[in-house]
């Protein structure tokens, strides 16, 4: 086998960046890509830290060639650093303006404030320039197959521990909606029912949890996961309706301690039954000035509880129908949606 190339530094203007994919010679591929999307005061961030002068990390482009003679092109594999690229490409195409961003989320510079509002074509001629000739460390490999790209990542990472999704969408917002589900993360009302476990905290699964919740406040259930992303993205700057959401995630809560020893004794305090629990209780506190107390229903969750615990030939009736939506793929947006609607009306009947 023959000994690969070893990556080379190089440095490339932005302009460069811009002119390859222009002419489809960029490649900025999906498969590389492990972060979370960007949203726009991210993005507005980094246009800020170039025009300022502020150095960022090196990209890494793998340099193949396709086809031959006189069709023969030179394509540039962009395998680390797509998010970036794609950001400041995007604004000196004019797809979006400069905006205010947050002073707490994303501190912008003096030089960027005077210019809120304006896309890539509206700075002045300076600004412009110092964009177009902005240099970027560049690490070039050379006809690398996909098997040894992620070596490089393997050995790049070796000593560090994988980030998982949560830990990277901490890493990538700072924002509204990351500040809130982290606060919410750490009510009192987790470590009263002994909810998550030290290593949960340790990896931020406590926040990615809680972050599903605040999203059943926001926007009803989602299917597993697939939609954080978005909210985090979306509500990154700005996050219109933020305190009504929060005092609606705490009057959820606030009705959930009216049964919480259930969340040490039962079923519930399992992540997806406790999911569909909390759906239920925000739809049956839609509308209400007060929190709803759910201890009535104290008796029948524990039945249901109890019945669940039999083996499943034994199953019947209400236990039966929620079994069903438990025991394969629960996370799936059709058996949330079955299991909330089991509860909620299990709960409804109970408060009559």
């Amino acid at each position: 086998m023959d000994p690969q190339i070893p990556p080379k530094p190089n440095t490339q203007a932005l302009s460069w960046f811009y002119g390859e994919y222009k002419k489809h010679s960029l490649q900025l591929n999906p498969k590389y890509q492990r972060n979370p999307i960007w949203s726009i005061g991210q993005k507005c961030f980094l246009i800020d830290s170039v025009i300022s002068g502020c150095p960022l990390p090196q990209v890494y482009i793998n340099i193949k060639t396709e086809g031959s003679a006189r069709a023969r092109r030179t394509i540039y594999e962009v395998v680390d650093g797509q998010q970036r690229l794609r950001a400041i490409i995007e604004f000196m195409s004019d797809e979006w303006p400069l905006i205010a961003t947050t002073a707490r989320s994303y501190p912008v510079s003096s030089v960027y404030k005077p210019h809120i509002g304006k896309t890539y074509s509206e700075l002045p001629n300076q600004l412009q320039e110092v964009i177009w000739n902005y240099p970027l460390a560049v690490q070039e490999l050379r006809s690398w197959d996909d098997h040894q790209i992620r070596a490089l990542f393997r050995r790049l990472n070796y000593v560090v521990e994988k980030l998982n999704a949560q830990e990277l969408r901490h890493s990538q917002y700072f924002g509204e909606f990351v500040n809130a589900v982290e606060k919410l993360a750490k009510e009192q009302f987790w470590d009263d029912v002994g909810f998550f476990t030290r290593r949960d905290s340790q990896r931020m699964k406590d926040v990615e949890f809680v972050s599903e919740l605040f999203v059943i406040v926001i926007d009803e259930i989602q299917d597993q996961q697939k939609s954080l992303d978005r909210f985090y993205a979306d509500y990154d700057v700005v996050f219109p309706k933020k305190s009504t959401y929060v005092a609606r995630f705490h009057q959820t809560l606030d009705s959930l301690t009216t049964i919480a020893e259930l969340f040490q004794t039962t079923r519930f305090s399992k992540k997806a039954d406790f999911y569909a629990l909390f759906a239920a209780t925000v739809r049956l506190n839609t509308k209400r000035n007060q929190p709803v107390d759910l201890s009535p229903a104290k008796t029948q969750l524990e039945k249901l509880s109890k019945a669940l615990d039999q083996p499943p030939a034994k199953l019947s009736g209400t236990a039966l129908d929620y079994y069903s939506t438990v025991i394969e793929g629960p996370n799936k947006l059709s058996k949330r949606e079955q299991r909330v609607g089991i509860l909620e009306s299990l709960l409804r009947a109970a408060l009559k």
